[in-house]
């Protein structure tokens, strides 16, 4: 079940990036009902007739005679070299994108990626990374997430093959990675990696693309938290697992006590 919902929301997705190549057409179709209209061709014929006749053209169907023949004849023959055109350029890049998925992987995650609105990020997969993932997941496993590490099967080593799961491979310091994640519509941003350079480098660029995301940042180091100007950041924290797990440890001594 899970395989087939899947496939058809990557069908569905596929759908939607061609909607500028349907635009145009429509575009292209309202445009030469408009000419028809307003050089008299087919007198008497609303534009509802006119706009019917257009498509007609574009499917090479016979049509009747006008007194405005030039007119006809320039359409007759333009309108099925457009209409090719434009949609064939859009079914041919969404079907060559769809058919080599495996082999362009990076691509197509990028396309189910960019459909994206107020999903999870989680840069760094390391043992932290990866169990924040399984924890959410587990408490909401409907949850959009994206994973960013530079390493590339990290979902087939968890055995993850969920479709609300993605995965980016590249550096979480490039804005480059961090717009092919969809940051300006995420919601929330973990950085979980171990180096506390690239996780506050990450902090300025994210917060660059996205002001108002949520972020989470891991720090080893949590002096180095005093380098950001948290006082109008409202939306970004730090957390170090260091201190976290001794109050954990803390916390059976009471327990004990």
């Amino acid at each position: 079940m899970g395989r087939n919902w899947r496939a058809l929301r990557e069908i569905w997705i596929v759908l939607r990036s061609v909607w500028i190549n349907a635009a145009f057409y429509l575009l292209l179709l309202l445009t030469s009902a408009c000419l028809l209209t307003v050089y008299g061709c087919y007198p008497g014929s609303t534009f509802g007739e006119q706009l019917m006749t257009a498509f007609y053209m574009t499917r090479l169907e016979s049509v009747s005679c006008s007194d405005h023949k030039l007119l006809i004849v320039i359409l007759v023959f333009a309108l099925p070299i457009l209409s090719l055109l434009i949609l064939g350029e859009g079914v041919f890049r969404v079907a060559s994108l769809y058919l080599s998925r495996s082999q362009r992987s990076q691509e197509w995650e990028e396309l189910m990626i960019s459909t994206l609105s107020h999903h999870t990020i989680i840069c760094g997969a390391g043992e932290l990374g990866r169990a924040l993932l399984l924890e959410i997941l587990q408490r909401t496993p409907d949850e959009e997430i994206v994973i960013v590490d530079t390493k590339d099967d990290i979902l087939q080593e968890l055995g993850i093959n969920a479709p609300n799961v993605r995965h980016i491979t590249g550096d979480m310091t490039s804005i480059q990675v961090l717009e092919s994640a969809n940051i300006k519509t995420a919601s929330i941003l973990f950085l979980t990696s171990g180096n506390d350079a690239y996780n506050l480098e990450t902090v300025s660029k994210a917060l660059r693309l996205n002001h108002a995301i949520e972020i989470w940042v891991r720090l080893y180091r949590s002096g180095l938290s005093q380098f950001m100007d948290t006082t109008t950041l409202t939306n970004l924290h730090f957390f170090s697992p260091y201190q976290q797990a001794a109050e954990q440890l803390a916390g059976q001594l009471v327990t004990r006590a």
